[in-house]
């Protein structure tokens, strides 16, 4: 049996239906919930908006940051005449020119056996003990007369503490095999000395004869005598390591490496035109079209957009602006910059560059401030942006809960007044039955008497 709810409408003749609490639901829904769906899809959309922006602002900063860096301006570079002297530099290094010539290159001490037919070939008649001394220190390896030539260079190099190295070498020919034995370290006081201790003497049996005598680097630093044990110099200059490949003459020049100077100046310029082509779209109004931007007339977007535009401009106390050093405004609005024109400056005054791009200990320099003034937007505890990101959350938090409390109050409005056109239809319903049966009565009363 249909219940009474299931039934709504039948007793009114459909003026009280579902259809019609469907539509008068729709209307509220339209006045009430809508405008709450809209703010939120608002809110979101400057969000979304707001992510990009300040993403947009960070990384500029991340260049204004770079440029107001002490570090970017200690950056060097070393260049040689000769590609047999190599140097590398570290950050802040002296700026200076020095020439370095080598007459001898260090060296690691080598010797080799004779020539054995196979690996497994013996050297010793007897047990024994071989001794190496090296840079002062003994090192000793005991043999067997089954000993291989190969077992006794897989001792060597354990047995000295890695000071020396074995290898056999196949250098072909009836007798192929020659045990290889290598100073690891250069210098004159790493030569190799091998004797033994009983009847199998090293120079004898094993027929060890040196091929390439350990010896120190000599070298002549802007005309000093100079000896090292190795090739690697990192001792002459600080931050500075020479290294030594070949005997030759060659003059070193450290300057201050510009490069990555200029390259962060220009990554400036294309992303300042980026932040500003989307504050432009995003603070715009279109009157023909009465379309606005996310953030038209938002201030904090607004101020943004003006002291992005205003610290570019800015003259320092010496009459200097971003102009001078290459980076100017065109017609259009945009940045441009001419690295030329920066290079040359920078080339010919670098500490007036510093100077005006990083400031000095008394003054703060052009991209200092315009750090300063970018982190006031974006810092992440106080920002202006950060702030103004909050804002936007506590509205949509307030929203959400608005909608979900006007969406309770209609379904309440509405279940109470699906009951009460239930109670009216059923009224209805009954009155209609009354009447029709009044009617019915009526009609047979005239019908009745009309017989």
């Amino acid at each position: 049996m249909a219940s009474a709810l299931s039934s709504l409408g039948l007793g009114s003749q459909g003026a009280l239906s579902y259809k019609v609490i469907d539509q008068l639901r729709a209307a509220d829904n339209k006045i009430i919930i809508t405008p709450i769906d809209n703010k939120i899809i608002k809110n979101q959309t400057k969000t979304n908006d707001l992510s990009a922006l300040t993403t947009l602002t960070a990384s500029l900063k991340a260049e204004t940051s770079t440029l107001s860096s002490e570090m970017s301006y200690l950056k060097r570079t070393a260049t040689s005449s000769n590609t047999g002297v190599s140097v590398s530099v570290k950050d802040g290094t002296e700026i200076q020119d020095f020439s370095f010539n080598v007459t001898t290159l260090a060296k690691r001490d080598i010797n080799e056996s004779k020539s054995f037919a196979k690996q497994t070939d013996t050297f010793a008649s007897a047990n024994d003990t071989i001794n190496f001394n090296i840079n002062g220190k003994n090192y000793t390896v005991d043999i067997l007369p089954t000993d291989s030539i190969k077992t006794f260079k897989d001792k060597i190099f354990g047995a000295t503490n890695g000071k020396i190295t074995a290898s056999l070498l196949n250098v072909g020919g009836t007798n192929p095999y020659k045990l290889v034995l290598k100073s690891t370290d250069t210098g004159a006081n790493n030569a190799i000395t091998v004797t033994s201790a009983g009847i199998t003497n090293g120079t004898t049996n094993l027929g060890l004869i040196n091929i390439q005598p350990a010896g120190d680097l000599n070298a002549t630093f802007n005309g000093v005598q100079i000896t090292r044990t190795t090739n690697t110099v990192s001792d002459l200059i600080i931050g500075a390591t020479i290294t030594a490949n070949n005997k030759v003459n060659s003059n070193i020049s450290i300057t201050q490496d510009t490069s990555a100077i200029s390259g962060s100046i220009s990554s400036f310029v294309t992303r300042y035109n980026s932040l500003m082509s989307n504050l432009s779209e995003s603070t715009k109004y279109d009157v023909k079209t009465k379309v606005a931007g996310a953030f038209q007339g938002t201030s904090e977007v607004k101020s943004l957009k003006s002291d992005i535009s205003r610290y570019l401009l800015s003259i320092d106390s010496s009459g200097r602006n971003l102009s001078d050093y290459g980076v100017t405004l065109n017609s259009a609005g945009t940045l441009e910059f001419n690295k030329t024109t920066f290079d040359s400056k920078i080339k010919s005054n670098s500490s007036d560059v510093e100077n005006f791009l990083r400031g000095n200990g008394t003054a703060n320099g052009f991209f200092t401030n315009y750090n300063s003034m970018l982190s006031n937007y974006i810092d992440k505890n106080n920002g202006i942006l950060t702030r103004y990101n909050t804002e936007l959350s506590d509205e949509k938090k307030t929203l959400k809960k608005s909608k979900i409390t006007s969406t309770t109050r209609l379904d309440t409005k509405y279940a109470t007044m699906v009951k009460k056109f239930s109670a009216y239809d059923s009224i209805i319903s009954k009155l209609n039955a009354s009447f029709q049966s009044l009617s019915m009565q009526i009609s047979g009363v005239v019908n009745g008497t009309k017989g």
